[in-house]
């Protein structure tokens, strides 16, 4: 059985219940409450003509005035309340059907005897003086055909109000049924959609509730597929044109060689090595990068000093920086963390030798270390040229290079910030990157000052 259907089958059993108990409680309430005000009004009515019967008396003396004429005391009767009935000479009959009068010492005078289990009694007084009494039944023992005819027509009028409860129910369990149905079935085709690849489909609802939050949480699972899908599509595309560059290279050098259009010198072995080598660091960085996003790179954190690391790093690069006419500035106090200082020294390296490829002649970079109570910031600072603003967000990505600085002739494919990105937050920091107040770029890192990463050597 569907949802709908057990959706449908719920909203129809409990409106048929609430439906039923309502009728119940209302049919059963509405004949108490009709009972209760019956014996009142029958009540305060025979008060009321015990007190003309009363006043009577006392002009006349005796009961003998009832006695001569019977149908006074339905009159009397109507004179005392029931002055909606149209026809009188009823009245007359139905009084002396359902009254008693007795004498102050309850013998009977006028009217047939009551049974006593129904029997009431109200007395007639003058003064102090009782004079007589009013015997009535109550409501139950005079139950009529009137009264049967009103309780048919109140289960009729709860017959008809069940069978339009039972058709409101019907409607209003299938429009509920299709309402709560509607979404889930669109979410059904729509994952089935994404199942077979197609993720650039997408649902449009203005639902405010949890279906429609979950629709957007597929619309947004659905992008993200999309946009992993172009990113692969991308990261394949820029790998096959990282390694089809060196290789051409190569190939068209092998060739020439084997041509005899170029000789076998040193030089030619020096060019080969270069873009051996080249494909060789793209090889060893895709493959870090490959374990980095696996989450298998492997780390191994021990208490270390990173001003330290940070010293060696930069004597390791300052002759290449000074080749190229470049100052490089430290701020360095003391600083110790827990990390990992091959994966730390590897980090350095590649910010360093970024700043070292995309900086211009003559230009300057800065490594500041700052204490932030519970963080260190590490901050790299160089000058022009910079990045456009809108290329910040994505220099992290993986194969990201900004054409009017990172290109062939400077080296590199893309996959050191990227590196970096990774070996930071398997050590619990952040790195941003932004725009340098020396006119290049910023590159800002925060690392923890105790971090228990889960991972260790394997």
């Amino acid at each position: 059985m569907g949802i709908r259907n057990k959706l449908f089958l719920t909203f129809l059993g409990t409106f048929l219940l609430l439906i039923l108990a309502a009728s119940a409680f209302y049919y059963l309430s509405f004949e108490q409450s009709l009972s209760k005000y019956l014996d009142e009004r029958q009540q305060a009515q025979v008060e009321r003509l015990a007190d003309h019967l009363a006043v009577l008396y006392a002009q006349r003396g005796s009961w003998d005035f009832l006695l001569r004429d019977p149908r006074q005391l339905g009159r009397l009767y109507w004179l005392a309340g029931d002055r909606n009935q149209p026809d009188p000479r009823k009245i007359d009959r139905d009084a002396h059907r359902h009254l008693q009068l007795l004498t102050a010492d309850k013998h009977p005078l006028l009217g047939p005897p009551v049974a006593p289990k129904f029997r009431r009694k109200v007395a007639i007084r003058i003064g102090d003086q009782i004079v007589g009494w009013l015997v009535y039944p109550d409501q139950e023992a005079i139950r009529d055909s009137m009264d049967r005819r009103f309780q048919e027509r109140q289960l009729r009028f709860m017959l008809w109000m069940t069978l339009i409860g039972l058709a409101l129910s019907l409607l209003v369990s299938w429009l509920l049924a299709r309402h709560f149905v509607a979404p889930i079935t669109a979410l059904s085709r729509h994952t089935r959609q994404l199942r077979e690849g197609n993720y650039g489909a997408r649902l449009t609802s203005q639902r405010r509730d949890e279906l429609g939050d979950l629709i957007r949480h597929v619309d947004s699972l659905a992008q993200r597929l999309n946009q992993g899908q172009q990113a692969r599509q991308r990261w394949f595309s820029d790998i096959a044109h990282e390694l089809r560059t060196p290789l051409a290279v190569l190939r068209g050098e092998l060739e020439a060689i084997q041509d005899d259009v170029r000789p076998m010198s040193k030089e030619t072995i020096s060019t080969l090595e270069s873009e051996v080598r080249h494909l060789t660091h793209l090889v060893s960085d895709l493959h870090d990068l490959a374990l980095a996003d696996a989450g298998n790179l492997r780390y191994h954190f021990t208490r270390m000093d990173l001003d330290a690391l940070c010293e060696d790093a930069v004597d390791a690069v300052r002759p290449a920086m000074q080749r190229q006419g470049l100052t490089l500035l430290t701020t360095l106090p003391p600083a110790t963390l827990s990390g990992d200082p091959v994966r730390l020294r590897q980090l350095l390296d590649n910010l360093l030798h970024n700043s070292l490829k995309y900086t211009d002649q003559g230009g300057e970079v800065q490594l500041v270390l700052d204490d932030e109570q519970d963080h260190w910031r590490l901050t790299i600072n160089d000058t022009a040229p910079g990045v456009p603003e809108e290329a910040l967000p994505k220099l992290f990505d993986h194969l990201f290079r900004v054409e009017s600085s990172r290109n062939r002739r400077t080296g590199g494919a893309g996959l050191g910030l990227a590196i970096c990105q990774r070996i930071v937050e398997a050590h619990g920091g952040t790195i941003t990157a932004g725009h340098s107040p020396l006119g290049g770029l910023r590159i800002t890192i925060r690392l923890p000052k105790d971090h228990h990463a889960p991972r260790t050597d394997r």
